[in-house]
C-alpha cells in the first residue's frame, strides 16, 4: 500500500513524498532510519472529501484546545507522529469529553484524513481560524510553529474577551442593584409613608407627589408593567435578530459612548489579527480576508472585509478599502498602506493588532476606574434622591404641627 508522507529534515525543512509500505509503523520507522522526522503519514490518495459532522457530540473548552495544541506541539517538534501525538494526549487526559474528541480525530488520521478535516468536524470545539492554521500547516510541513501561532491567537482573544465583559458586567450589575433597590423603595417602603402623609393632611412637595402617584401606579398594576417589560424584552430580542434590527443594533454597539470605541478597537484588532496570522502561515491573501469575514460578529465590520474580499479580487490593493472606511483610522490605512509596499503587509497586521490590543488594555484599566465612583454617585443620586423626597413631607408636617 501507498503512504504519502511529510517529513522534516535535520535543518527543518519540510519535503513531502509517497512510499509502498504495509503499515503506518512500517513508513515511521523506514523514515526514521534515513534520519527524517515524520510530520504526517497517510495513505496515497487518502480520504478528502468534504467536511461531515462527526458522531461525538462532545465540546471541548477553549483551554482544553490550547492545551491540546500545546501538547501536539511539543511532541510533534521531538519527532513524534501526529498520530502518536494524539493517542498519547488522549491517554494522559481524565476529562471524558476531551478523550472522545481526540478518540475521534486519531481514528480519522489513522483513517487517512488531513487533520485539518477531522478538526472540521468538530466546528463548535475547534474554531475556523484553528483549522485553517493547521490546513495552512499542511500544505509548508509546520504543524509545530502552527499549533504554536494557534495557542498565542486564541490566548490573546480569550484575554481580550475577558476585559471586555469585565468592564460591561460590572456597570450592568450596579445599574440592576440600582433598579431593584428603587423598585423596592417604591413598592414597600412609599407606601407606609403615604398613609401617613395622608392622615396629617400635609401639602404634598412636587418630588413626592412624583414617588408617591408612580408608587401607586407599581402597587396597582404590577403585572400589567411586568407583563409589559417581558413583551418589550422579547421583542428587542426577536427584533436583533432580523437583518434590519441587527444591522441597527449592530450600529448602536459602535456608537454607545466610551464603550463603542472599544468594541470598535476590539472588532478592527480581531480582524487584523487573524489576517496577520493566516497570511504569515502561508495562507492566501483572499483566504485570509475571507476566514475573518466568515468570523466577524458585527455587520458593519464584517461588511468592511467582504469590500476589502471583493477589491482584492478585482487587482486592488488592501489598504485601498480601509482609507475609504469610517471604522478604520486613517493612521492604520496608512501603515497598511506601507506595509504593503515594503511587502510585509502580514507583519505589519500583526504590529497593528498587537498595538491595538494593547492600547485596549489600557482603555479598559481607565474606564474600570472611572466607572466605579462614576456608578456609585449614580445610585447615590437615584436613592438619595427618593430618600430625600420621602423626607421633605416631614420638614411640611413639622411646621403644620408648629404653626
Amino acid at each position: 500500500m501507498n503512504y504519502a508522507f511529510t517529513v522534516r529534515d535535520n535543518l527543518g525543512t519540510a519535503h513531502s513524498g509517497t512510499m509502498e509500505a504495509d503499515s503506518v509503523d512500517q513508513v515511521q520507522q523506514k523514515l526514521r532510519a534515513e534520519g527524517k522526522y515524520p510530520v504526517s503519514i497517510r495513505p496515497a490518495g487518502g480520504a478528502t472529501e468534504g467536511v461531515e459532522s462527526s458522531t461525538v457530540r462532545a465540546r471541548l473548552s477553549r483551554t482544553d484546545v490550547m492545551n491540546l495544541a500545546m501538547q501536539l506541539s511539543v511532541m510533534v517538534e521531538t519527532g513524534v507522529t501526529l498520530s502518536e501525538a494524539l493517542e498519547c494526549a488522549a491517554a494522559q487526559s481524565d476529562k471524558s469529553n476531551v478523550k472522545a474528541v481526540i478518540g475521534d480525530l486519531y481514528q480519522n488520521v489513522q483513517e487517512g484524513r488531513d487533520f485539518s478535516l477531522a478538526l472540521a468536524k468538530h466546528p463548535r470545539s475547534f474554531p475556523r481560524v484553528f483549522t485553517a492554521l493547521i490546513r495552512a500547516s499542511e500544505k509548508s510541513g509546520m504543524l509545530s510553529r502552527m499549533l504554536q501561532r494557534a495557542v498565542v491567537y486564541m490566548r490573546d482573544e480569550q484575554d481580550t474577551r475577558r476585559r471586555v465583559k469585565g468592564a460591561l458586567t460590572y456597570p450592568a450589575i450596579m445599574l440592576a442593584f440600582a433598579i431593584t433597590t428603587t423598585i423596592f423603595l417604591l413598592a414597600f417602603v412609599l407606601p407606609k409613608f403615604t398613609v401617613i402623609y395622608a392622615s396629617k393632611k400635609a401639602a404634598m412637595p412636587l418630588p413626592t407627589q412624583i414617588l408617591i402617584t408612580a408608587s401607586s401606579v407599581l402597587v396597582t398594576h404590577w403585572l400589567l408593567i411586568l407583563v409589559s417589560v417581558v413583551l418589550v424584552v422579547a421583542g428587542w430580542l426577536y427584533a436583533i435578530r432580523t437583518p434590519l434590527g441587527k444591522r441597527h443594533w449592530h450600529s448602536a454597539q459602535l456608537r454607545i459612548p466610551l464603550i463603542g470605541p472599544l468594541l470598535r478597537k476590539v472588532h478592527l484588532s480581531r480582524g487584523m489579527r487573524m489576517i496577520g496570522t493566516l497570511a504569515s502561515a502561508g495562507v492566501s491573501l483572499i483566504d485570509c480576508v475571507a476566514t475573518a469575514k466568515d468570523l466577524c460578529d458585527n455587520i458593519w465590520f464584517g461588511e468592511l472585509w467582504d469590500s476589502v474580499l471583493e477589491q482584492i479580487q478585482d487587482g486592488k490593493q488592501f489598504s485601498e478599502p480601509m482609507f475609504e472606511s469610517p471604522l478604520v483610522p486613517r493612521s492604520v490605512a496608512q501603515m497598511l498602506s506601507s506595509g504593503e509596499r515594503s511587502g510585509k503587509l502580514a507583519h505589519v497586521l500583526e504590529q497593528i493588532a498587537g498595538f491595538a490590543e494593547a492600547e485596549l488594555k489600557e482603555q479598559i484599566a481607565s474606564l474600570t476606574r472611572y466607572i466605579e465612583p462614576a456608578m456609585i454617585v449614580v445610585m447615590g443620586f437615584i436613592i438619595g434622591g427618593v430618600a430625600m423626597a420621602l423626607l421633605l413631607p416631614i420638614f411640611t408636617i413639622s411646621r403644620v404641627v408648629a404653626s
